[in-house]
């Protein structure tokens, strides 16, 4: 393959992914605590940039494929009133903790529920994480204080867990508003976390501008694939008249 087929196919293996990228965000408009996902392209060019240095490098070594990596936009999203019990929001920054299979998980999703034998536990079916461990509410409705102090008829359970990262980069999102942190992360206890209960915080996507990004994208793809197809019957060409020749 020709260096500048290798930049057309990198540059619209980049415009698909961002495509699926914006269009699993739209899915997760609704989804509370949900955190909007940004395509991130790894040379900062358009397709018609990355087409303009084709032209003027004609040679694969100098040419540079863009790629594509996804970050995640934890900016919070807007609090709204449910009434409900168990669902739980965050002001401002931090964390709720959850105990994952092979270590504690990271959400921001309040809208909790109990499980059959009495756990508190997420809405992916993690148990939540208090001071001391997993949760027991029990048969009661539970009743949480602003600092995550958590009564039940009267008597205080637990505080529910609330941490901070010091370093986003090392967060690793693994989808339905539930991250992974690395040493890198810098998970440190947030002692003075404001817990709103009977809220829950909403995603922090906007579908209009999504829509937006994703036609935008859409038609970078459907350029390099015009290009693509035009450089082709250049090359078909070239090729068959070259094969006339003596």
């Amino acid at each position: 393959m020709s260096g500048t087929m290798t930049l057309i196919e990198a540059t619209m293996r980049a415009d698909a992914e961002a495509v699926r990228v914006i269009g699993h965000n739209i899915a997760n408009a609704q989804v509370a605590g949900y955190r909007r996902q940004i395509p991130v392209s790894g040379v900062s060019s358009t397709f018609a940039a990355a087409t303009d240095e084709a032209t003027l490098q004609m040679q694969a070594a100098d040419m540079m494929a863009p790629t594509m990596h996804v970050e995640t936009d934890l900016r919070a999203g807007s609090l709204k009133s449910t009434g409900r019990a168990l669902d739980v929001a965050l002001e401002g920054t931090g964390f709720f903790v959850l105990q994952g299979a092979a270590g504690s998980l990271l959400t921001r999703r309040g809208d909790f529920q109990v499980s059959a034998e009495g756990t508190l536990i997420a809405a992916t079916g993690e148990p939540i994480l208090g001071e001391q461990g997993p949760i027991d509410i029990g048969v009661g409705e539970p009743v949480i204080d602003a600092d995550g102090t958590i009564r039940v008829n009267g008597e205080i359970i637990d505080r529910l867990r609330v941490v901070q990262v010091t370093n986003e980069e090392g967060l690793q999102y693994l989808g339905n508003g539930v991250f992974s942190a690395s040493d890198e992360a810098g998970v440190v206890t947030q002692e003075q976390a404001l817990l709103r209960q009977g809220f829950q915080e909403a995603s922090n996507i906007s579908p209009v501008g999504e829509m937006v990004q994703m036609m935008e994208a859409m038609r970078r793809f459907e350029s390099a694939q015009r290009f693509a197809r035009g450089y082709d019957q250049l090359m078909e060409k070239a090729i068959s008249e070259l094969g006339k020749v003596g």
